[in-house]
């Protein structure tokens, strides 16, 4: 079987590859045309051209392999897999993913791997059949060796960002963009959002948004996308951060991110620099992004990979492959959390079995092996 793998950056490509290889696929690599990357964005965007589009099909109409894949799912590539009679398989990685708000994830020739199961359920809720949860993944590596642990918490990444706002927007407005999304991706498939607003609810908008003039672009991108129902836990982010661990905190952020008391550095964007501070570190506090409503952040498998101690906010995929005090550290308010601080921060023993088991746990369950397996037996099922 030869697969055509269709790249644009993201950055555990190889990883995929290689997992994709050693069951035996050919992998046949093509990039996406440039157009289909929205000007200042380092993940593809929906304002590609009628150029790129055409470059588009002829990359596609060049591939060799008997299945077009990629990370993300991509409207266009889903309509011409469709009008030529290829499988197209995506795997949901980096979200928001925009065109799942379009049509084309109605097309028979998809086969649609999603790292949440909220995502999932919702896609499965409008009819679409060759959908399943596929969390991410981590590549196996050689856990880093704790010369000195520090007593501490480091939190890597960044804080939740209120995109457009609707927080402060009326509900009833609130649900009225919900449903014009809805209307969107099931009957039109294109960016009308702009020709659909009313006038009160654009003016509102307008209303909350510090920049007004960026109101459109942003709902092109959809970063909207049921924002609201994020799960609560992230509102624990601020309180949690800035009033347990004066002192004691460490930031690493991509973000204009301050902490009373703690000592701040840029975000590591090299894995093999986030593996050295996860294992050096007592905890790292793991938070979902907004975007994520239920799945697994892949900081958490990072961290546990990389032989380091997560303490992380729950998010309800947990529940497929964790158990709290036993394989994993997690709370779902902020007195479990504390009781979670002192209970593995005062008995090293305890912190260590956890550890060992969530690193077995990740080994067993959580590779780009185990992901690329299941991937082929869905795509067998459906």
């Amino acid at each position: 079987m030869k697969l055509t793998y269709l790249t644009w950056g993201y950055p555990h490509d190889d990883k995929i590859i290689r997992a994709f290889e050693a069951t035996g696929i050919e992998v046949e690599k093509k990039a996406l045309p440039s157009g289909f990357f929205a000007e200042g964005e380092e993940e593809p965007g929906r304002e590609a051209d009628g150029d790129a589009h055409q470059e588009l099909k002829a990359v596609l109409r060049s591939a060799e392999g008997d299945m077009i894949f990629s990370v993300n799912f991509f409207a266009a590539v889903s309509d011409f897999c469709r009008e030529e009679g290829l499988a197209y398989c995506s795997w949901v990685l980096a979200l928001p993913n925009h065109d799942l708000y379009t049509r084309a994830v109605m097309n028979s020739c998809n086969y649609i791997g999603i790292c949440d199961s909220y995502l999932v359920e919702k896609l499965m809720g409008i009819g679409v059949g060759k959908v399943f949860l596929l969390p991410d993944a981590v590549e196996v590596c050689e856990r880093e060796k704790q010369l000195l642990v520090e007593r501490g918490v480091c939190f890597v990444g960044s804080r939740p960002k209120e995109q457009l706002f609707l927080g402060k927007m009326s509900l009833y407005n609130q649900g009225y963009i919900e449903s014009f999304l809805h209307i969107q991706r099931v009957l039109h498939g294109a960016y009308i959002l702009e020709n659909g607003l009313l006038g009160p609810v654009q003016q509102e908008l307008m209303n909350v948004h510090p920049a007004p003039q960026d109101i459109l672009p942003e709902f092109r991108k959809l970063y909207v996308a049921d924002y609201h129902l994020a799960p609560s836990v992230t509102c624990l982010q601020q309180n949690i951060i800035l009033q347990n661990f004066n002192n004691l905190m460490t930031v690493y952020s991509d973000d204009d991110f301050s902490a009373a008391g703690a000592e701040c550095h840029p975000y590591p964007t090299e894995e093999e620099e986030r593996r050295w501070i996860y294992s050096s570190k007592e905890f790292t506090l793991v938070l979902a992004p907004h975007a994520l409503h239920y799945g697994i952040p892949r900081q958490l498998l990072e961290v546990i990979i990389a032989g380091g101690f997560p303490l992380s906010g729950f998010q309800r995929d947990f529940n497929y492959f964790f158990r709290q005090n036993e394989n994993l550290a997690f709370f779902r308010d902020r007195t479990e959390f504390q009781r979670a601080v002192v209970r593995y921060g005062n008995d090293q023993g305890e912190r260590k079995r956890v550890q060992q088991a969530a690193y077995e746990t990740v080994l067993r369950q959580h590779t780009y092996a185990n992901r690329i397996e299941s991937m082929l037996a869905m795509w067998s099922q459906l």
